[in-house]
């Protein structure tokens, strides 16, 4: 258990099985920050034997954070990581190439899930299972992240994800014969910011 995962996941972002190890800690982090506005209410109530004072005031701010964080968890808890399978095909396929596993892009129309993201040579490919309820718009998805590529000044990105793991896997061997263009890392650290 990483003690520093309890404030911020964001050095943890594209690990395998991300999204359900970040889960625990948001669990954690949540249940700690309501345990500790309640202990600072009850301090307050058995010290003064009235709820009016300070302390009670306090207790109230504290719930603030610990309500994000509860949103937080419940954005976590909505999602699974790439199941175990997968995730050792895609890492074997993707070799030393600039990937990301368990990304979950969110927009105001809807939530797009990415199990395994890789950035290459100009081109941001990756695998989104198929979705039990709605279909993943894949034209949608691209025009989301190219929104962000270019406020960022990432200019000419393909962006193709697959639903057939299959298929992804025969990109991934084939995208490693195209030149990398040098600016990988830096349009994955955007596609990472972006996401859950």
């Amino acid at each position: 258990m990483k003690f520093k995962r309890l404030f911020s996941g964001e050095g943890f972002k594209g690990e395998r099985n991300y999204i359900n190890n970040q889960k625990v800690y948001e669990i954690i982090r949540t249940v700690l920050l309501f345990m500790l506005s309640a202990a600072v209410f009850l301090i307050g109530y058995l010290t003064t034997h009235t709820n009016k004072n300070l302390l009670t005031i306090v207790a109230v701010l504290g719930v603030l954070p610990a309500a994000k964080s509860a949103v937080n968890m419940i954005m976590f808890l909505r999602y699974n990581s790439c199941n175990k399978e997968l995730a050792d095909r895609f890492e074997a396929a993707s070799g030393d190439l600039c990937s990301a596993f368990d990304r979950v892009f969110t927009s105001y129309e809807k939530n797009y899930v990415v199990e395994h993201l890789t950035v290459h040579g100009g081109s941001v490919i990756g695998y989104a299972p198929k979705p039990r309820k709605k279909e993943f718009k894949e034209a949608d998805f691209e025009k989301h992240i190219n929104n962000y590529l270019k406020a960022e000044n990432f200019k000419d990105i393909t962006i193709k994800i697959f639903n057939d793991p299959d298929k992804y896997i025969d990109r991934l061997s084939d995208i490693q014969t195209i030149a990398k263009k040098g600016n990988e890392e830096a349009v994955m650290n955007v596609l990472l910011s972006i996401s859950l």
